[in-house]
């Protein structure tokens, strides 16, 4: 595939994020219109890539997805002509046991060429090696060569030049070490809201690459993106969370509520003192509701909405975050803070126990998306905990969320695409 690059390491912490985020910088800067992805299910990267190029990176994720549809996603953005960037999950060839869900088996499979960035704080000339055993251990994957991370100097990028001069791979830029160049974490990733450091090391870092990698070479001309509305849409409105507190919900989700027929508005539960007009469902995304306990407690005319709603029967999703917004109270280390209260019960962060990994689910019952019995891949990530007093929604290793007959909440994360059954019947449940 042209006018497309993956970003990938050996391993975690090498600096893949921030070169592909100043990659995608650098090329919105040229005028190119890009499109970030980013492997595996993880939402706070990919909004990192809004600060970079002005858009969310969409999630491809193997196991979740299957790969017919992760290739979909991204011959979409090749017949846009769009300059595609996807950076890696973990290493480039980690994934499950067998390594088929990793980046480099959607490297290969796509055929698009690889990227390498290697951490030179702690190499010289082994970076070579290490370029030469990712590039050798996965035959249909191109390497298209190496950026050396956190450069020494001159020298230093000399010696590891040379080195991989003579393996064939060519070192196509180095970055220096600049302690000022941070990316600020918390809990769950890098910390989108601590915008300002990160914002400074992508724009330096952009800079250094435009003047050290022929863009053009690899994306080809610049081709501006040009957004043709859509028709109009006279169907239900779905009011979808989206702010500092609530705000992971995958652009293919949205997508996909839109090619049901539903009028997708987003709100803020932090900030807006009711629901869009006409609102017939809603959908929280997770978030870090955790975080911003006493804003969410304060805007109390918008919980009593969204309580009035729930009780008078309107479809409503939660994910992580958004169950726990939904329930009587968060528990936090700062307190506990009344919540919708659409669920009885509360979650709890006040001791925080990591829940991580792929799920495999099945739907109990009925419910606003899913017929009974219906299986679906699922990713989990939190450290909150529930106590919730209603029927379990799910049969699940781990968490079985919480049913009533026109709400599913759950710590599961799942994906949805244009034309799944289960969008089409929340939305239909809307319409009534």
């Amino acid at each position: 595939m042209r006018r497309a690059c993956v970003v990938s390491t050996a391993g975690t912490g090498e600096g893949k994020t921030l070169v592909a985020l100043a990659l995608t910088h650098a090329l919105a800067a040229d005028g190119y219109d890009v499109a970030p992805f980013k492997v595996g299910p993880d939402f706070i990267d990919a909004k990192l890539y809004e600060q970079s190029c002005g858009q969310r990176a969409r999630n491809l994720d193997l196991w979740l997805d299957g790969e017919t549809r992760v290739l979909t996603e991204l011959q979409r953005a090749h017949e846009r002509g769009a300059a595609i960037v996807l950076e890696g999950m973990m290493g480039l060839h980690d994934g499950d046991d067998e390594g088929a869900t990793s980046t480099a088996h959607i490297a290969a499979a796509a055929d698009i060429p690889v990227v390498l960035v290697i951490d030179g704080w702690r190499v010289s000339q082994t970076a070579a090696a290490i370029a030469l055993g990712c590039a050798s251990m996965a035959p249909r994957v191109h390497l298209l060569g190496v950026i050396l991370n956190r450069c020494g100097g001159a020298s230093h990028a000399d010696a590891v030049r040379r080195a991989c001069a003579n393996v064939g791979i060519e070192l196509l830029a180095t970055l220096p070490y600049d302690a000022t160049w941070t990316m600020p974490e918390r809990h769950l990733g890098l910390d989108v809201r601590n915008t300002t450091p990160m914002r400074t090391a992508i724009e330096a870092a952009a800079e250094i690459l435009r003047r050290q990698i022929d863009l053009r070479a690899i994306f080809g001309e610049p081709q501006p993106s040009s957004p043709h509305a859509g028709p109009p849409v006279h169907g239900p409105t779905i009011a979808h969370a989206d702010d500092d507190a609530l705000w992971f919900t995958y652009p293919q989700t949205l997508e996909a509520l839109r090619a049901a027929g539903a009028n997708c508005v987003a709100f803020s539960p932090l900030r807006d003192a009711s629901l869009p007009p006409n609102t017939a469902g809603v959908w929280l995304g997770g978030g870090y509701p955790e975080a911003h306990g006493a804003a969410l407690a304060r805007n109390v005319t918008l919980r009593r909405e969204i309580a009035t709603l729930a009780a008078e029967g309107a479809p409503i999703y939660a994910e992580c975050g958004g169950m726990m917004y939904l329930a009587q109270e968060l528990e936090t280390p700062d307190g506990c803070f009344p919540m919708v209260g659409a669920l009885r019960g509360r979650t709890s962060i006040a001791s925080p126990a990591l829940h991580i990994g792929y799920r495999k689910a099945r739907a109990t019952r009925d419910s606003v998306l899913d017929d009974a019995g219906t299986a679906f891949h699922a990713y989990e990530f939190h450290y909150a905990t529930g106590a919730l007093d209603e029927l379990p929604a799910y049969e699940c290793e781990t968490d079985r969320g919480a049913w009533r007959p026109n709400i599913l909440a759950s710590f599961l994360h799942r994906r949805f695409f244009v034309g799944d059954a289960t969008i089409a019947r929340f939305v239909e449940r809307a319409r009534r």
